[in-house]
């Protein structure tokens, strides 16, 4: 298995805030990959209201995007997964589907923990498709080519496992690609201008094949102006608000709140809502260090 962007955040050190030592990825059993977010046992469509496209373009007070700021959004995303990456046929915004684990202020863990990551005015999407084999780097193997965002979209329905992003650092950090080939496997050029600030994903995967699994990493990045945050059904969600959700359930793990002790989250994840089919019915859990 390969070690995405721990190796950058190694260098750049892991957020100030944290007492605790970085989380792992536990994976593999019943040839599942298992991740430290609880997979959920229900999958729900997709939204497709189309009178809430420009939802992303409303101004209800832009990101500031000063290091302390960014640093603690990397927090809250840590561990969150990444299931789907989708450019608005109008070209104005890119849609980063996500599964988050969320600690609000008082009361239990948040159940449905689907985001939309909206980045807006992107510049540029690149995504890298690769063989993931186990014992080998994925950086050694070629890119697959995909053909559009269709091909993107049908990977991603085609999974039978998925993974978490992890390592601390997902912005502005040119080094996550380092390992990249010089031609990826998608490049969708949008505008001409250079985006302001750049997302790195990324998603250790696998399918199932004649009763086999294979495993495979997709990555991507994308260049942007700024973004906002929203909920499964396109509600915006104040960033601040999802910051402090996101750094308070890693505080509250390293502090053991009991309201993230495995049973807490395996009751709150029960019949929980998820983007994708393939979401269902693993049952890893974050864990207290």
């Amino acid at each position: 298995m390969t070690t995405r962007s721990g190796d950058v955040a190694s260098a750049v050190g892991e957020p100030t805030w944290m007492n605790g030592p970085s989380p792992i990825t536990l994976c593999m059993a019943r040839n599942e990959l298992l991740t430290l977010p609880i997979i959920a046992e229900v999958c729900v469509a997709l939204p497709q209201n189309s009178l809430v496209v420009a939802a992303g373009l409303r101004d209800h007070g832009r990101m500031d995007w000063d290091a302390a700021t960014r640093e603690r959004l990397e927090t809250a995303l840590n561990e969150s997964d990444v299931v789907g990456v989708r450019l608005d046929p109008a070209r104005a915004y890119v849609d980063v589907l996500l599964h988050v684990i969320a600690l609000p202020e008082s009361g239990p863990l948040m159940k449905d923990g689907r985001r939309i990551m909206r980045l807006n005015r992107p510049a540029e999407l690149r995504f890298l498709l690769r063989r993931d084999p186990v014992g080998e780097q994925a950086a050694t193997q070629p890119a697959i080519p995909l053909a559009d965002e269709v091909a993107v979209e049908n990977f991603f329905d085609s999974l039978a496992w998925g993974g978490s992003i992890y390592g601390w650092r997902f912005f502005d950090e040119p080094g996550l690609t380092s390992d990249w080939p010089a031609d990826p496997s998608l490049r969708i050029s949008v505008r001409t201008e250079v985006g302001a600030h750049s997302f790195y994903w990324f998603n250790e995967c696998g399918v199932g094949r004649d009763g086999e699994a294979e495993a495979f990493c997709i990555e991507g990045t994308v260049t942007f102006d700024d973004l906002v945050v929203l909920d499964a059904a396109e509600r915006e969600i104040p960033i601040e608000t999802f910051i402090a959700d996101g750094v308070r359930q890693w505080d509250g793990l390293y502090a053991r709140d009991e309201r993230l002790s495995v049973d807490a989250q395996r009751a709150a994840q029960h019949g929980a809502p998820k983007w994708r089919k393939w979401a269902v019915g693993s049952q890893s859990a974050m864990v207290a260090m």
